[in-house]
């Protein structure tokens, strides 16, 4: 019987390609405008590959599981995971490659960025980099440096495949899964990062029970975890565990109170 031959690794392998461009494909329509729009703006064959994940018809993928799957196929030095129903406007392919270089210089250890989050360091401000329903924000306006951030938005992530970070394995559905990369990213020593490349997101997202499921199991998956007690996404708040519980009822009762007594004052000024 011939020997095991083994194959010897002594360095990375360098990335194909710049670009793995990644899309849960639910309306052929929107994808099809996703993919005029990044050909408009400098994506093509030379440094991008465009992989979709096909749901058409029926849901063959959640955002935990297509995430999972995608990431043996991209080819990609950064890896892309939109939304079907983004739009390029005005920043294109020489701009988020520069971005993401700068981003590399100045945090090596930056695992996962975005367009919408809120700020680590001041969670109550919520930084948008992006036109949808919700209206225009430009947070990171002009030669601005991305800002590190609690979680994310799932519109529109950036991946780095030298720094890969995987969602969990027990967490499945179309909501959270960047929140989760993002506290995955942090449990494994990384950082997450609005960044400012701007875009159009046409949809701007609809509370569900779905979400408030999501809610949940993120909540209670980081509680048993002692992760921090408020958990901040652009899309909700998650409270995990016991300091989430306390942090929850200080949010509710005294904060909300506050807000209340404020909002009367005013009134009554105006009166």
């Amino acid at each position: 019987m011939a020997p095991c031959q083994p194959r010897y690794v002594t360095s990375a392998r360098p990335a194909a390609l710049r670009f793995s461009v990644c899309t849960l494909v639910a309306s052929e329509q929107k994808y099809q405008r996703m993919l005029a729009s990044f050909a408009r703006h400098g994506f093509d064959e030379t440094n991008s590959e465009f992989i979709a994940l096909d749901n058409r018809g029926e849901n063959r993928f959640e955002g935990y599981s297509a995430l999972r799957r995608i990431f043996p196929e991209c080819r990609g030095e950064y890896i892309l995971f939109v939304h079907d129903d983004i739009e390029l406007v005005e920043d294109g392919a020489e701009r988020l490659l520069s971005i993401l270089r700068a981003l590399d210089a100045a945090d090596p250890l930056w695992a996962v960025a975005g367009n919408a989050g809120h700020r680590r360091a001041a969670p109550q401000e919520l930084l948008r980099h992006l036109d949808d329903p919700h209206g225009l924000s430009r947070d990171l306006d002009g030669d601005a440096a991305p800002v590190e951030v609690q979680g994310l938005d799932e519109n529109f992530l950036v991946l780095r495949r030298s720094h890969m970070v995987f969602p969990s394995l027990d967490l499945e559905g179309f909501h959270l899964f960047a929140t989760d990369l993002c506290l995955q990213a942090r449990m494994a020593g990384g950082r997450a990062y609005v960044i400012p490349f701007f875009l159009r997101h046409h949809s701007g997202g609809n509370a569900s029970p779905a979400l408030d499921r999501a809610i949940g199991q993120v909540g209670a998956k980081y509680g048993a975890l002692r992760m921090p007690g408020r958990i901040l996404s652009p899309a909700s708040t998650v409270y995990a565990g016991r300091r989430g519980r306390a942090q929850q009822f200080f949010d509710t009762r005294v904060l909300g109170t506050a807000a209340r007594m404020k909002r009367f004052a005013a009134r009554l000024s105006g009166a």
